[in-house]
């Protein structure tokens, strides 16, 4: 059996029944998780190109653009909604295969499930499949995708959306393992955007969820793609890695449960900046620091994150983009320490030349730490320097939100209840609540999908 014929089979094989109820339980914080970060993500810059694109091409749907009036097919939905919940970098993070897995799942199955009727229980069934799938792709080789200068999630997330597209349109186990062959010939999305702080990584988790449901799609109506796809001669590892991949994480489908280890962000920003994000904020506010107060701060990172965050220097020092912000260590832990938070006001395009922000973010330098366990984790570790020669120092094995420090729900609802207030009054926020966290019990998705409509 073929790796993707192992996961096509782990998928047709799943039911309601099989999943344990703390899955289903993360399935729907996740879900609200995401519809509250494409909601807000609606109004950010990127999202009229977004929407002008799918207006261009003309021809309404039947499923929900989060935050539009206009309506699209399903593969065009989970283009623009897979692209708004990742557009600000808040969506979650399987760390161990760095994807950011609810991105791509989730608005696969919500517009999969919108344009069928499905119900609550096939949508999360079919999620779960995603889920399983994205983080054993990504462990199969980890943090070789990004070490090459892919990104994991655009690579890994065509075959997550396949399955899960594909499981819940109720493909059988030859036809999920057509639309996985299929899907290798869709994967891409290289990280050229950290040299300017361009836009492209944004589209990288729509264009997976798009792939996705065109790949099962195909599959559905015979369409054949190589089972080999994976490990074979010219399968994905060899072809974009050069190596064999690991098999071991795709014995345990069934019984590990990876859709447990994905872990919530309480910033937007990059996950690898989080745990340094929670030691800065921690020795303010545990020591009353001001930030006139620092000589230097010294960052000790993982070797895998240097080029992501750190490189190149002069890029990270003054962010040309609020995306370029988003993913520099200096700019974000001199926020932190000026600031005492990090949120979505931190990387508006007006703060970026914030001179006494750029000021104190010169005076963030980094090391590497030889001792990091990454991918395994996402650590942290800074050291300030004082004017008075103090030297207050702070570590975290990973950042708040993963699962060895996991948020509360009540913080995960509240991030929800702030992202989609932005944009939808008090009375419609509640109900998408309400419905996401019933969404076992809902007969038709389409109702949740469409209180997320302007």
């Amino acid at each position: 059996m073929t790796l993707a014929e192992r996961l096509a089979a782990f998928a047709a094989g799943l039911a309601w029944d099989d999943v344990p109820p703390a899955v289903v339980e993360s399935v729907k914080l996740r879900t609200l998780d995401i519809l509250g970060i494409a909601l807000t993500a609606s109004t950010h810059e990127f999202a009229p190109a977004v929407r002008g694109a799918l207006e261009a091409w003309g021809g309404r749907g039947d499923c929900t653009v989060v935050g539009a009036k206009v309506t699209a097919a399903a593969p065009l939905a989970a283009l623009a909604n897979g692209t708004l919940a990742h557009g600000l970098d808040f969506d979650d993070t399987h760390a161990a295969s760095i994807t950011h897995a609810s991105a791509v799942v989730v608005p696969t199955v919500l517009a999969v499930g919108e344009s069928q009727g499905a119900d609550g229980r096939r949508l999360v069934t079919a999620a779960v499949a995603g889920y399983e799938a994205i983080a054993r792709l990504g462990m199969a080789a980890p943090g070789a995708f990004h070490a090459r200068g892919w990104h994991a999630t655009a690579v890994c997330g065509p075959f997550a959306a396949a399955l899960a597209a594909g499981t819940g349109a109720g493909l059988d186990g030859p036809a999920l393992t057509a639309a996985l062959g299929l899907a290798g010939s869709f994967a891409s999305g290289v990280q050229e955007f950290l040299e300017d702080g361009s836009w492209s990584k944004r589209v990288h988790a729509g264009w997976a969820a798009h792939a996705g449901v065109v790949a099962a799609a195909l599959a559905r109506g015979g369409f054949l793609g190589p089972p080999t796809i994976l490990e074979g001669r010219f399968g994905l590892y060899r072809t974009f890695l050069g190596l064999d991949p690991d098999r071991r994480p795709f014995e345990t489908l069934g019984r590990e449960w990876e859709t447990l280890r994905v872990g919530f962000k309480p910033y937007p920003c990059c996950h690898y900046l989080h745990a340094f994000v929670d030691c800065a904020l921690a020795l303010r506010r545990a020591h009353g620091v001001s930030p006139e107060a620092i000589d230097t701060v010294e960052c000790l990172v993982p070797a895998g994150e240097v080029p992501i965050v750190c490189e190149p220097r002069p890029a990270k020092l003054r962010p040309r983009t609020s995306y370029d912000a988003q993913f520099s260590l200096p700019y974000t832990i001199a926020a932190a320490l000026l600031d005492d938070r990090i949120g979505l006001d931190t990387f508006t395009p007006e703060r970026l030349g914030d001179g006494r922000l750029l000021r104190l973010a010169e005076r963030v330098v980094h090391a590497v730490d030889p001792a990091s366990h990454f991918p395994q984790g996402f650590p942290g570790w800074v050291r300030l320097r004082l004017g008075d020669g103090r030297v207050l120092e702070a570590r975290e094995p990973d950042g708040r939100g993963g699962p060895s420090r996991p948020l509360g729900r009540e913080a995960i609802l509240e991030k929800f209840r702030d992202n989609a207030a932005r944009v939808l009054p008090p009375n419609r926020v509640d109900e998408i609540e309400r419905a996401a966290l019933s969404l076992d019990a809902l007969d038709d998705v389409g109702a949740l999908m469409r209180l997320c409509r302007a």
